[in-house]
């Protein structure tokens, strides 16, 4: 699948076109919440927008998306003649990529099943003039405790590079370098960067480098909308689109970032975004408490957060049956990360296989409405009780 080329945590789905559309789902002038749906990337919407810049963007570098952060990450630290960097065990194996790709060696620490550090294989890991790099999973902060032992390797000295992505806002962050992801969350494209470093020296490189991508991303982004809901245009287009626009993305290095598509982000509310993502995910997480065999990740909201999805394990080994299920009914969920299973740099670690084997991640984003969620739950329950879909 073409999403299998980043770090998608909306994913293009050819079930969703071979099951969805033949059926007789997806109907001209359908409504976007008569049926449950996942896209390759967010469609335009303009129910976000606000005439007034909301995104708290403060003392931070806009550039073109989460792989240009972590580039010009990279050239900071060759530059300070740091060549290796020390990752978590569970992540997309896409931002291993970008660091060999940036000339780098990455080592390996332990995340536990609860989405904690294990601080003491952390510590045996450590080796001199290496950087290390955590990840807020799904916009969750990790623990004061652990924040405060993070903060106090960056006070010895250690460069700290903190992964935002899942989480939107770069706000109270404790690395030496923050970023995040803005497609993630909605349809454009950017990354915000925050550091006391200064990188500006390492932008200068990429000026005058062609954004393939942009345009046909765009494009994609327009016709979706049009094609699930007016039935206009056709399938092989619109995976053609997005494929050509992922391979672009993937293979040229376009760091700096669209003057239009920072508009487009920071003309979003971005409050009431986070409040309907957070309304959503309690939604959901009460209706399936009673669904024995999903074990949320996150049993509670935290002060403030805006979560990406409500990440669940599946027990008994029935994930991808499960998962095949939805997808029968309309409802494309994401698997957080699935290339990891087939990759000999990270499939070496038991605990982090056996996370990506059970985990799926439920949709609760703001073009979720409560009757998609409901239809969620329902089917959630439906699949467990053995109820055949009607």
């Amino acid at each position: 699948m073409a999403a299998s080329f980043l770090c998608y945590d909306r994913i293009f789905l050819d079930s969703f076109f071979e099951k969805i559309k033949p059926q007789g789902h997806l109907v001209t002038g359908m409504e976007p919440d008569d049926f449950l749906f996942v896209g390759g990337e967010f469609y335009y919407d303009d129910q976000w927008k606000t005439e007034l810049p909301c995104f708290p963007a403060k003392d931070t570098i806009f550039l073109n998306g989460g792989k240009a952060c972590l580039t010009v990450i990279c050239d900071y630290l060759r530059d300070h003649n740091i060549r290796r960097v020390l990752l978590p065990a569970y992540l997309c194996p896409t931002i291993v990529d970008t660091f060999e790709s940036c000339g780098l060696s990455c080592d390996y620490y332990n995340i536990l099943p609860s989405f904690t550090i294990d601080i003491k294989d952390l510590e045996r890991q450590l080796r001199d003039k290496q950087a290390i790099y955590f990840i807020n999973y799904f916009g969750f902060a990790h623990s004061p405790s652990t924040l405060n032992y993070l903060s106090r390797l960056r006070r010895a000295g250690r460069i700290l590079i903190e992964d935002n992505a899942q989480a939107g806002f770069l706000t109270d962050t404790t690395g030496d370098f923050a970023f995040n992801s803005m497609r993630k969350l909605c349809p454009f494209d950017g990354g915000y960067l925050k550091t006391e470093h200064d990188i500006k020296p390492y932008l200068t490189a990429y000026k005058g480098i062609e954004n393939r991508r942009l345009p046909l991303i765009r494009q994609y982004r327009s016709q979706l909308r049009d094609y699930l809901f007016e039935d206009i245009g056709d399938r092989e287009s619109l995976e053609a689109l997005f494929e050509q626009a992922e391979l672009f993305y993937v293979h040229d290095r376009v760091v700096l970032g669209d003057e239009q598509e920072r508009q487009e982000i920071e003309h979003l509310d971005w409050s009431a975004i986070k409040q309907v993502r957070r309304q959503n995910y309690t939604s959901l997480l009460k209706s399936i408490s009673g669904i024995i065999a999903i074990s949320p990740i996150f049993p509670a909201l935290q002060p403030g957060n805006m979560p990406l999805g409500l990440p669940v394990y599946v027990s008994n080994g029935l994930r991808d049956q499960l998962n095949e299920y939805l997808g029968e009914n309309g409802i494309g969920l994401t698997i957080h990360w699935e290339d990891l299973l087939s990759d000999p740099r990270l499939n070496g670690n038991a605990i982090a296989v056996e996370m990506t084997r059970n985990i799926l991640t439920l949709a609760i984003d703001q073009y979720t409405s409560q009757k998609q969620l409901n239809f969620l739950s329902l089917k959630l329950a439906e699949f467990f009780a053995g109820v055949s879909p009607s």
